[in-house]
């Protein structure tokens, strides 16, 4: 077993007895997991593993504290390990350390590294135990580069505003801050591929916010977000900048007894500019299309299956016949808790296309239509 992984889940089962103790008039909670997954792939290497082959080669551990310090403020830190193949590292990140104070009912405010409330998933997608999936939708979630998506340095504004008792309730968040484009995910190897090699990671603002509303109906939630960005920074040779790109989304979900499912759609059109000193600046844009569906069923207390499709295009680029320029996967996945603590994941993919979650740094003779993919995942959680 991987050493970090070991580590982890030693310094895991060691902090048990010490979640929610109570150290004087403080709260002090510590929660965390850790993942091993054997990925396996036929045709293409994905997501920057060497899947063809098969192997261990991904592992992830996370580990979090937060103190109620008083009754309205909460202070907490999530320490990270990822290694995705080629992305990731050995190096502990941390994923959001932030300063929570409630106002009151209707309003809080986050500051410090602050994760970002966007679409469904995006602020919850470092929390493995808490989902069916292996992989969530790549089409939006995309595991290889979640650590850009993940948090902001800045302020949040969030709270819950009651309607009428026959209309439900609204949630709210509302942001502002910097990102940086994370110096070991697949962001930078796509920048790579195009010729853009930095001195340093990009970044730049990233205002936004998110609405959603726990309708009449009982389990059902329908929302919308939008995030706003742009980036700039220096090329090896040269400068790079995008301006501000506008990234909506519509998404809804829908639990009933047993069953659940999810909807999500997005739509992102960006521009960048390179300059290169004795060039004229050389600006190229994507619009792309992206949206998924889910749906599962809990078999048993302890046993969960579900299926999804996601899909991901590029209609500016003109033919979404080319592989390059579309993503299709459906997925197939079951879960089982063995206990509280361990639980184990299965779950196979049939994707169509590569405009999505391949690179050339492991794929060198290029890359065929179809990829087929099995994970298997055991995990660790308390």
């Amino acid at each position: 077993m991987n050493k970090i992984l070991a580590g982890a889940m030693a310094l895991a089962l060691g902090a048990i007895p010490a979640a929610a103790q109570s150290f004087g008039d403080q709260n002090i909670q510590i929660h965390g997991f850790a993942t091993q997954a054997f990925v396996v792939s036929s045709y293409n290497n994905y997501l920057g593993m060497d899947t063809r082959t098969g192997a261990p080669s991904w592992t992830e551990a996370a580990l979090n504290v937060n103190d109620q310090v008083s009754e309205k403020l909460r202070v907490g830190i999530q320490l990270h390990y990822t290694r995705l193949g080629a992305f990731g590292g050995d190096n502990i990140n941390v994923d959001w350390a932030l300063g929570d104070y409630s106002i009151n009912q209707w309003m809080g405010l986050r500051a410090g590294k602050v994760k970002i409330r966007w679409g469904l998933y995006n602020d919850t997608q470092d929390y493995d135990p808490g989902y069916l999936w292996s992989l969530l939708p790549e089409s939006i979630y995309g595991i290889d580069i979640r650590a850009t998506n993940l948090s902001q340095l800045g302020v949040e504004f969030y709270g819950k505003l009651p309607l009428a008792r026959k209309f439900g309730r609204l949630n709210y968040s509302a942001y502002y801050g910097y990102y940086y484009f994370a110096s070991d995910d697949g962001y930078r190897a796509s920048m790579a591929q195009s010729g853009l090699v930095f001195n340093h990671m990009p970044g730049g603002k990233t205002p936004g916010l998110d609405l959603r509303w726990e309708t009449p109906v009982r389990g059902l939630k329908v929302g919308g977000s939008l995030m706003v960005y742009n980036a700039s920074g220096n090329l090896v040779s040269g400068t790079y900048t995008a301006p501000y790109a506008y990234w909506p989304t519509g998404y809804a979900q829908y639990e009933f007894k047993k069953f659940f499912s999810s909807y999500q759609y997005a739509k992102l059109v960006s521009y960048q500019t390179a300059t290169i000193p004795g060039s004229a600046p050389v600006t190229t844009g994507s619009d792309a299309r992206q949206w998924f569906a889910t749906g599962g069923y809990h078999l048993s207390e302890k046993f969960q299956a579900g299926v999804y499709y996601s899909k991901y295009t590029v209609p500016s680029a003109g033919d979404n016949s080319n592989p390059a320029n579309h993503f299709k996967d459906w997925a197939v996945s079951g879960r089982y808790d063995f206990n509280s603590y361990f639980y184990g994941k299965i779950e196979g993919h049939f994707i169509d296309g590569n405009a999505l979650g391949f690179y050339a740094l492991n794929n060198p003779d290029g890359l065929k239509p179809k990829t087929n993919l099995l994970v298997a995942k055991v995990g660790f959680t308390f």
